[in-house]
């Protein structure tokens, strides 16, 4: 008898271990191939639809750009609240700090480049067509704010804010994907630090995105997470065209001027830009250089969100500067 149960259960045993060794191998090839079966397209909807289900949303990341042999960061933190209440906080490392938010009672954004301003932080100011001037500004509404912080951070200010609130807040590519605009594929799974995602991507003619209408191309990239279907990680790669005659032209040299002493809060008149001309033209064509060089190998911006906490209750106090 004792035999009998011993034979018993080492075939019982044996079962099981054929069983848990079959499980093993199935759920190993699951992770191999994605698990299921769902469409990029399919996964861009379920993210859409999980920022929309969302009452509140908190994190912290950093965007890393590279351009050609240079590397920029930036580090920010995100809080959002249905139906209008949102800060992001952003530090480049160019010095520029700034911060955009609304507690229900304005759009606002302020940006401080740093004492002294790095050269990095001016021209960012510049062509965001801001002057430098760390009082806070009021916007007209969410899209125009989180609009106009979007270059200035590297879209920190855009990306999650644009997808949490379902409206694109000048984020050309990675909003359109996740609502359908743009044709997706769908690539070998992947980690965002100890996150199981998805991964999708596209690509686009840059002359034909809307609000970018310029010659060369983009790489989209979205690292989505499996369980919480929102997105962990970013990464666009930018391939564009100068056009060499329309930054030299006489029309862009005087519009850089015209800049250049609004961001000095020096006054802006006919003399004053004539006096220049020479100087930003030789400059511009310096710029030209550079951004040929550096559009050549392409621009990579990698934006990574952290300690993601979701539905949380705050109050209007949590949004103030």
């Amino acid at each position: 008898m004792k035999m009998m149960k011993w034979t018993t259960l080492k075939r019982v045993a044996c079962a099981s271990a054929v069983i848990l060794l079959a499980t093993e191998a199935v759920a190993l090839i699951g992770a191999q191939t994605g698990g299921d079966d769902l469409t990029a397209q399919e996964i861009a909807a379920k993210s859409h639809a999980a920022y929309a289900a969302l009452s509140s949303y908190n994190d912290s990341g950093n965007v890393v750009a590279e351009m050609g042999s240079q590397n920029l960061t930036l580090t920010f933190s995100t809080r959002l609240q249905r139906p209008n209440l949102y800060r992001i906080d952003w530090t480049q490392s160019t010095g520029l700090k700034g911060v955009v938010w609304s507690d229900g009672n304005g759009d606002f954004l302020q940006v401080d480049p740093g004492s002294p301003a790095s050269p990095g932080a001016m021209a960012a100011l510049g062509a965001a067509g801001l002057k430098n001037d760390p009082t806070p500004q009021k916007l007209k509404d969410m899209k125009a704010a989180l609009g106009r912080a979007a270059g200035l951070s590297s879209s920190a200010a855009s990306i999650i804010p644009g997808a949490f609130f379902g409206q694109n807040c000048g984020d050309v590519f990675v909003y359109p994907a996740l609502s359908g605009s743009y044709p997706l594929q769908k690539e070998p799974d992947g980690k965002v630090g100890k996150v199981e995602c998805y991964v999708i991507s596209t690509d686009m003619d840059l002359s034909k995105a809307p609000g970018a209408g310029k010659p060369g191309t983009v790489s989209a990239t979205l690292w989505i997470g499996q369980q919480d279907f929102l997105v962990h990680q970013t990464r666009t790669r930018y391939v564009e065209k100068v056009d060499e005659d329309a930054l030299l032209s006489d029309q862009a040299i005087d519009e850089a001027i015209k800049k250049s002493l609004a961001t000095q809060n020096k006054p802006v008149t006919p003399e004053a830009v004539a006096a220049l001309r020479p100087q930003m033209r030789a400059t511009m064509k310096q710029v030209v250089n550079t951004l040929k060089a550096t559009f050549k190998a392409g621009v990579v911006m990698t934006q990574t969100h952290e300690n993601i906490s979701v539905n949380q209750k705050f109050s209007p106090s949590d949004f103030v500067r």
